[in-house]
């Protein structure tokens, strides 16, 4: 039985969608606990606390989307543009919509990953077909 739950997971995580699925909840904690620290711990205001969480997940979420969700050798620093132009967006969207659902009443956290949550799916699509072209999908 152990055997078969390994093969199983095994075999799950050589698809990039669960990789890519895998590497967006670590950045995700990576992204909330940042945010966290920074604005419940240090009481950085609220727009720019999501900012430098942002760019905190930032590196978490290119290098591992890169080497082990989509395994790209290609030009890295052509697919850094485009993920950056991609983060840009999210960064935007991200901002907007944890402000917004915070005036709305939810907490800010709450609304940090449902924003999260939200945005993955869309990520997944651009990630694939623009940004890291060269691995395997």
């Amino acid at each position: 039985m152990k055997a078969a739950a390994t093969a199983t997971i095994a075999g799950l995580t050589r698809r990039s969608e669960v990789r890519f699925l895998i590497v967006g909840g670590l950045s995700a904690i990576t992204d909330t606990s940042a945010l966290y620290l920074f604005h419940g711990v240090l009481g950085v205001w609220l727009p720019f606390a999501t900012v430098l969480a942002f760019a905190v997940a930032f590196v978490v979420n290119f290098g591992l989307n890169r080497a082990w969700s989509f395994g790209s050798t290609g030009d890295v620093g052509g697919q850094a543009w485009r993920y950056l132009l991609l983060v840009i967006v999210n960064l935007a969207l991200t901002v907007a919509l944890v402000q917004g659902l915070t005036w709305a009443g939810l907490p800010y956290l709450i609304a940090k990953v449902l924003t999260t949550g939200g945005l993955a799916v869309l990520n997944l699509f651009v990630s694939r077909k623009w940004i890291f072209t060269d691995g395997p999908a």
